[in-house]
């Protein structure tokens, strides 16, 4: 071999890159000069994971770069290059280069979507069944439900599970569920990638009401009629409004109150009187009835005074 007729080859690195996804290997990319001897027709790339130690060698043919595929993630190579000719006479080594590939990143869940089986709102004590999907990354995923209201977040243990089951037992319109997914073998505390949901939980309205006066109908003007109503369901306390119709027109005789009973003095004697009652739930602001009650209650005239001889 006569190394001295060969020009000095000069080798760079001139990229790596690493896949990122687990099992997937690293590529690097060489350059060097281009001959200046008239005599090279090719190169011998050597390579190895220890300084001045080339356990590798490639024959990459006439050409100034050259990229090597599936090395290892996250591990140091050194390079060095030697010219050759037609019979096969080979240069010194090259100067000595080296390069790190990137470690591998674990493969990560990229989709997730959450759905329920009932739409927003509903009313407390009905049963949801939230259904997560994922997508990308390992299987069988590992998935963490959370529950947000008023202000505090509560969430549940990793699982297999990609359906969870909840059943709200009080209202509120600040309920967010939260589902975070990660690859199988995955550590990760928070997830990979996370999804929430907003949903309202409205109080269940009032079921019935009954109506009644403390004294029998007919009675007559100027008589006084406590009523009283008595509610069911829905959560209490309750909120009452008290109503009464003279046959042709409906007048509200109070205002939403707490109370659950109302005195009447009629002072105008009329057939057709209705009384009703309006009860709606705790925490409602909605000028409506969730139940109502209505009683017809007649008033008559007050029978007159007797005058005259003939009363005696």
């Amino acid at each position: 071999m006569n190394a001295p007729r060969f020009a000095k080859v000069i080798v760079v690195v001139v990229f790596g890159i690493c896949c990122p996804r687990l099992g997937s290997a690293a590529d690097l990319t060489l350059a060097w000069d281009p001959p200046s001897d008239g005599i090279t027709t090719g190169y011998i790339l050597f390579y190895g994971t220890a300084p001045q130690s080339y356990s590798l060698q490639v024959d990459v043919g006439f050409t100034t770069s050259y990229t090597l595929n599936g090395l290892a993630d996250g591990t140091t190579y050194y390079f060095a290059v030697r010219a050759h000719d037609p019979i096969g006479d080979m240069s010194n080594l090259s100067n000595e280069v080296y390069a790190t590939t990137l470690a591998g990143v674990p493969p990560v869940v990229t989709a997730l979507a959450l759905t329920a089986n009932l739409p927003s709102p509903q009313v407390v004590g009905t049963t949801v069944t939230w259904l997560s999907t994922a997508g990308g990354g390992v299987a069988p995923y590992e998935f963490q439900w959370a529950l947000y209201q008023a202000g505090n977040w509560t969430a549940w243990p990793w699982t297999l599970a990609s359906t969870w089951t909840w059943t709200p037992s009080t209202s509120g319109n600040d309920y967010q569920v939260r589902v975070a997914a990660r690859s199988s073998g995955s550590s990760s505390t928070s997830g990979e990638v996370s999804q929430s949901v907003p949903f309202t939980v409205t109080a269940p309205p009032v079921a019935s009401v009954t109506l009644q006066a403390n004294v029998a109908s007919p009675q007559i003007a100027g008589s006084t009629i406590l009523w009283s109503a008595a509610a069911l369901g829905g959560v209490a306390p309750y909120q009452y409004r008290w109503w009464v119709f003279d046959g042709s027109v409906w007048s509200a005789a109070t205002a939403w109150t707490t109370s659950s009973t109302w005195s009447w003095t009629p002072t105008v004697a009329n057939n057709g009187y209705i009384v009703r009652v309006w009860v709606r739930g705790a925490g409602s602001s909605t000028d409506a009835a969730e139940a109502s009650a209505s009683v017809p209650f007649p008033i008559k005239s007050a029978p007159r005074k007797c005058q005259g001889p003939k009363c005696k």
